[in-house]
């Protein structure tokens, strides 16, 4: 009898995950839309840190965002040093130059937020979404 529970218990085991494997809705690429969301939602925890730091969060940081009106209205000259701090960041270890990822970490920046803080983000399961190359 101990020689067959051994393996009864394996089968029932590995019947009862086989259906749990089955129960799963298959995974799908992000669409445009999921990854746009996926950004916004990022944009919206940068802006959370951003604040919790004591960092000046411009009104228009998150512009083009679902229910988000407000622009970016910074000077020139500030959006011009967002753009080469963008340019200038190194991207995370875990970013592969000329992806989506890359794009979607230097955007952030060129956007205002700090680039300690895009790094900090590139951990977030929103950023796996909005840099999906899918």
């Amino acid at each position: 009898m101990m020689t067959l529970r051994a393996p009864l218990i394996a089968v029932t085991a590995g019947l009862f995950l086989g259906a749990c494997a089955l129960a799963l809705p298959p995974l799908r690429a992000p669409t445009t839309e999921d990854r746009i969301a996926a950004e916004c939602r990022l944009l919206a925890s940068a802006a959370t840190r951003m604040a919790t730091q004591g960092l000046n969060v411009h009104e228009g940081l998150r512009e083009g965002c679902s229910g988000v009106t407000a622009v970016d209205t910074r000077p020139l000259p500030a959006q011009t040093a967002s753009l080469r701090a963008a340019t200038a960041a190194a991207l995370p270890a875990e970013i592969e130059a000329g992806s989506r990822a890359e794009v979607v970490f230097r955007r952030m920046i060129t956007r205002g937020v700090p680039p300690a803080i895009s790094a900090s983000l590139t951990n977030e399961p929103d950023f796996l979404i909005a840099g999906s190359d899918g």
